[in-house]
């Protein structure tokens, strides 16, 4: 008989680039409008490009209430656990979120 080989089972979240896995970051952010004195909070894999898009209004919620400054941001491994940390943020009072973003800071 041959010898068996263990094979290491796929990545979480693998994406292939150019032959390399590459693994894809998933995130929670919070974002603040001076204009409107108000907090968003959401998820995506790209902070940077979302805010992008919230400040060119391609959001329904956020259209509108711009300026958006990123205020806060917590990355992790898997989407399932950056969705439920997303659905505690939006469920977080304005003395917390605020507590929050000063304790990350």
């Amino acid at each position: 008989m041959g010898s068996r080989v263990r094979v290491p089972s796929a990545p979480q979240n693998p994406l292939l680039v150019g032959g390399d896995f590459l693994f894809m970051e998933h995130y929670v952010y919070i974002l603040f409008s001076d204009n409107h004195n108000v907090f968003y909070k959401g998820y995506t894999t790209n902070p940077e490009k979302r805010l992008e898009e919230h400040n060119q209004n391609k959001s329904r919620y956020t259209k509108g209430k711009g300026p958006w400054k990123l205020v806060f941001t917590k990355r992790f491994d898997t989407k399932s656990e950056a969705l439920k940390e997303e659905l505690r943020l939006k469920k977080l009072n304005r003395a917390s979120i605020e507590k929050l973003i000063a304790q990350n800071s």
